[in-house]
């Protein structure tokens, strides 16, 4: 017989539940902004402190859905991949997101009342409105994020002023100094506040979420990330179309008062964003005028014409059709419609244009200012690079385009105001753009030949390279900045891939990119289930799961824990909205306490391993030898090795070294074993270690050179490896006899021959410095020269 669930009573002693939701936007927030390893400790401990009772397990048993055991187990395939990353530290750091991502997710399950869920919502739009303020604060009068950088530092999680604030003339870059991932955050936050507004009762509510949907518009509007942008366009048209016949137009209304307020105190904005003094404050009023300008158009302009437009289906029709066209109109003419440029002093301005191959010179009407020309063809275009054509006067510039060239840029600087300059063959350069911000305009620039564009398809395709080499598990998290060099056509720096599909199969190989696409699956499926609903939270989430995925397809956004954790809890948003009232299951309880085991154990779990990663490290720091035996800082060493499963090379190389300094067969077979586990991560920097400290010392010339061939694999695209690696090789030769010169030299011949099969497959081939490229060039000279002849010649050219 089947039993009615009976309401869970609220526990008198459940002091913690009670303090919860005042805690709940404190927790949002750092589990946002609390970018350390050791802020994701904290989080994690809290995390299973509040959610041990026997009301948050029975929370959970209620919220048991595909949806929450799919996000268990790509949590659960991301930290157990950093265990098999050769790169620990890297490892360390990403694991760290993703346990404060899913602290925030089980703590929000297992606490938050289904019937509070429009409380969480709202705790969630503050918290972003708040970022977005602290956002704009940082490329401006910098008073908040002053204060927030400090108290972020307490938790040992970086946010120095020099790295925030504002890219001259482009975008503000805000507090997280990447301007993609902060409007793909903030995408969440415009999207929460529309919602919010257009189901709030309160008029007093609802002006506060207004200004909260106005320092937020402003803020992404700022960031100008064309990425977000576009996925943004996309998510707003799903989200039309998923609000239902009665509720589009109210929505959509909606939209456009906030992108005219927006667009209008950007223009006011940008020219006090990057300064300093009083005038600093002006974005900050800005932001917080721009949602009660919203209201204003809302109140007296947007619900008389939804009266008007109510019920006249083929009207509203029409005007859509006319607004699309209109805004068509306006982006062809913002991008076509030139005027004057007035440049001040200090501040370069860059205008980009497609001429064919040829000579050109220039016509200039105006002041006469500084010019460099440089054009850029599609390979120089992949690796930021370009050709320069010409530097001087622009009234006497002439230069001549090569052929392949994409794109020819024109960086204009001085003092003065030039109002056209006509290219030879009738080619007008855009100037100052009439209906654009100057932001926008610069941002614009290069449209057809867009280099971060062009590089996120070499991105993509040394992803699918990396991933070709360890399809099944992948590298681990943190693998693939250090991995990427491998597999690189020309050497650039980067952690991500820009593509969460290719970045997740990377990582963890097809069992994470299972994971992943299982997560967004079971997140369309529980959708889907309510397609029918009327409630106006589909359509909202919908648009946020839209976010999700067409920005993850070109950004870096999920490998960050500011976005990860606020997924996860629109995820928890999601699984709490379809569960049913907070009950007490009288059937099978264990199943609440069997969830909550695995939910504490494995954040429990690695969080006591990212703890013994930070103690280890901090022992590190603290451990002397010269106060203590040897004997006891080889224990020591070895309790640091046990404790970090993570980053331990350090410790293996000090044990390595300290252990082959005792000339006995102990002493020896130890330094092997750890030189054996540096030399089986194949990773640079131990092969390197291993090469200096246990091949060297040995006299072992065939395993310090191919100890050091070995790492040069992992970073075969990188100059200042390669550069390294010679270095050493100049370093060590005070040390050697005539009787080592022809291992000597051999090794270094050979290097030279892996360097040079390298470089047929890279398009920026390396190059040794002068030093290194004339000790290659003498050893390959000296095979087969008798060893003191060898080592007099090469004396003489080291000691030059």
């Amino acid at each position: 017989m089947a039993h009615t669930p009976q309401p869970v009573p609220v526990s008198r002693t459940d002091f913690l539940g009670r303090i919860f939701p005042w805690l709940l936007p404190v927790l949002l927030f750092f589990s946002i902004t609390g970018t350390s390893r050791f802020a994701a400790v904290v989080l994690a401990v809290v995390a299973i402190l509040f959610s041990i009772g026997r009301v948050p397990v029975a929370n959970l048993r209620n919220r048991l859905s595909p949806l929450t055991a799919a996000v268990f187990f790509y949590s659960l395939i991301c930290l157990l991949s950093g265990l098999w990353c050769h790169f620990g530290l890297y490892a360390a750091r990403e694991s760290a997101k993703t346990l404060a991502a899913f602290s925030i997710f089980a703590l929000v399950l297992m606490r938050v009342k289904r019937e509070h869920l429009r409380g969480l919502l709202k705790t969630l739009d503050g918290v972003l409105a708040v970022i977005a303020l602290l956002c704009i604060d940082a490329s401006s009068l910098q008073l908040l994020s002053r204060g927030f950088s400090w108290v972020m530092a307490l938790f040992k999680a970086g946010y120095p002023l020099e790295t925030m604030g504002y890219e001259t003339g482009v975008r503000i870059t805000g507090i997280f100094s990447n301007a993609n991932v902060s409007a793909g955050l903030l995408a969440f936050g415009l999207i929460l506040s529309l919602y919010l507004i257009r189901t709030e009762e309160s008029p007093r509510m609802r002006l506060v979420l207004f200004v909260g949907l106005g320092v937020e518009s402003l803020a992404f509007f700022l960031s100008f990330s064309m990425g977000a942008m576009a996925s943004f366009g996309l998510t707003c048209l799903v989200y039309l179309l998923c609000s239902g016949k009665g509720n589009r137009l109210s929505l959509l209304i909606l939209m456009l008062e906030s992108v005219l307020a927006t667009v209008i105190c950007s223009f006011a904005a940008t020219p006090f964003l990057g300064i300093s003094g009083a005038a600093a404050l002006v974005p900050i009023l800005l932001s917080l005028l721009c949602g009660p300008a919203i209201w204003v158009l809302d109140c007296f302009a947007g619900q008389p014409l939804l009266a008007v437009l109510k019920g006249r289906d083929k009207a509203v029709a029409v005007a859509a059709v006319v607004l699309v066209a209109l805004t068509v109109c306006y982006g062809v003419l913002a991008y076509n419609l030139t005027g004057d440029l007035t440049l001040e002093s200090g501040v370069t301005i860059s205008r980009a244009i497609y001429p064919a191959a040829g000579e050109y010179t220039l016509t200039c009407d105006g002041d006469d200012v500084q010019a460099v020309i440089y054009s850029q063809t599609e390979a120089e275009l992949m690796m930021h690079t370009n050709t320069v054509l010409y530097e001087g006067s622009l009234s006497d510039a002439a230069f001549t385009v090569p052929e392949g060239s994409r794109v020819v840029w024109f960086q204009l600087s001085g003092t003065g105001t030039v109002r056209s300059v006509t290219l030879s063959d009738g080619t007008q350069l855009p100037l100052g753009y009439t209906l654009l911000p100057e932001f926008a305009a610069n941002r614009i620039q290069g449209l057809w030949a867009n280099q971060n564009f062009i590089q996120r398809l070499v991105f993509f395709r040394d992803g699918l390279k990396l991933w070709q080499a360890s399809p099944l598990i992948g590298w681990g998290v943190g693998g693939v900045e250090g991995q990427l060099t491998s597999v690189q056509s020309f050497y650039y720096e980067s952690k991500y891939i820009h593509n969460q599909f290719i970045q997740i199969m990377d990582e963890a190989g097809v069992l994470g990119l299972a994971a992943f696409v299982g997560m967004l699956g079971s997140a369309v499926w529980m959708l889907t289930r309510r397609r029918k609903d009327a409630d106006p939270l589909l359509a909202m989430l919908a648009a946020c799961l839209t976010m999700m995925v067409a920005h993850s397809m070109t950004e870096v956004v999920w490998s960050t824990q500011i976005y990860q954790s606020a997924v996860f809890v629109l995820f928890a948003v999601l699984i709490l909205w379809n569960s049913s009232p907070e009950a007490a299951p009288v059937s099978k309880p264990a199943k609440g306490r069997v969830a909550a085991g695995a939910a504490w154990g494995l954040i429990g779990i690695f969080a006591l391993l990212l703890s013994g990663h930070l103690l280890a490290a901090g022992q590190l720091e603290k451990l002397d030898p010269n106060n203590i035996s040897s004997e006891e800082f080889l224990s020591s060493l070895e309790t640091m090795d046990r404790l970090d499963v993570y980053d331990d090379s350090d410790y293996k190389v000090n044990l390595m070294a300290n252990y082959l300094r005792f000339d006995t067969a102990v002493g020896r077979g130890m330094a092997e074993k750890y030189a054996q586990q540096l030399l089986a991560t194949e990773e640079y920097d131990a092969c390197y270690q291993v090469a200096n400290y246990y091949y060297l010392p040995l006299r072992d010339f065939t395993g310090f050179y191919d100890a050091i061939q070995t790492g040069l694999l992992q970073e075969r695209s990188n100059p200042d490896a390669w550069n390294s690696a010679f270095h050493l090789f100049q370093n060590i030769f005070d040390a050697l006899d005539a009787d080592d010169m022809e291992a000597y030299i051999a090794g270094i011949v050979s290097t030279g021959a892996l360097m040079d099969e390298t470089n047929e497959t890279l398009m920026a081939p390396i190059t040794l410095d002068e030093g290194n490229a004339a000790l290659l060039a003498c050893a390959r000279t000296l095979q087969d020269v008798p060893g003191e002849a060898a080592q007099g010649v090469l004396a003489s050219l080291l000691s030059e």
